[in-house]
C-alpha cells in the first residue's frame, strides 16, 4: 500500500483540527446548570477572551521545504523495474495567531471562575 504525501498532509491537517473541532463540543458542568446554559456561558467566556486577548498575527513558516518522492514499480518479465520521481516543494508561509493559547487559557479560567468544571468532550453535534 502506497501512501502519497497529499494523503499524509490531509491526515496531519485532520489531526491538527480535531482538538479545534472538539473545543466546540466541550462539556462543562455546574450543579443546577443545564447543558444549554453551560454552552451559553462557554460562548460568553469565549467572547470575553476574544476581547481580552486580541489576535497577535505574525508571518510564519507553516510547512517546511521538502522533497516528495514517488516510487512506481512494475514487472518486466522476471524483473521488477522501478522509477522514482522527485518533486521539490518550497516552504509554505502564512499568517499565524500566536495568541490562541493565551485566549484559550483565558476562556478556561473564566469558566472555572464561574464555578464550572470541565467534564471532557461530547460527540460533536452538527444540527
Amino acid at each position: 500500500m502506497t501512501v502519497h504525501m497529499g494523503s499524509m498532509r490531509r491526515i496531519a491537517l485532520l489531526l491538527v483540527l480535531l482538538p479545534l473541532l472538539a473545543g466546540c463540543a466541550e462539556r462543562w458542568s455546574r450543579p443546577g446548570t443545564s447543558e444549554e446554559t453551560a454552552d451559553a456561558m462557554n460562548a460568553a467566556c469565549g467572547n470575553e477572551a476574544q476581547l481580552a486577548v486580541p489576535p497577535h498575527m505574525v508571518w510564519q513558516m507553516v510547512e517546511p521545504a521538502r522533497i516528495e518522492r514517488d516510487r512506481q514499480c512494475w514487472r518486466d518479465g522476471n524483473r521488477e523495474r522501478c522509477r522514482v520521481t522527485e518533486r521539490f516543494r518550497p516552504a509554505r508561509y502564512d499568517m499565524v495567531d500566536l495568541a490562541i493559547s493565551a485566549r484559550e487559557q483565558h476562556r478556561t479560567a473564566c469558566m472555572r471562575e464561574k464555578g464550572f468544571t470541565f467534564e471532557g468532550y461530547r460527540p460533536l453535534r452538527l444540527n
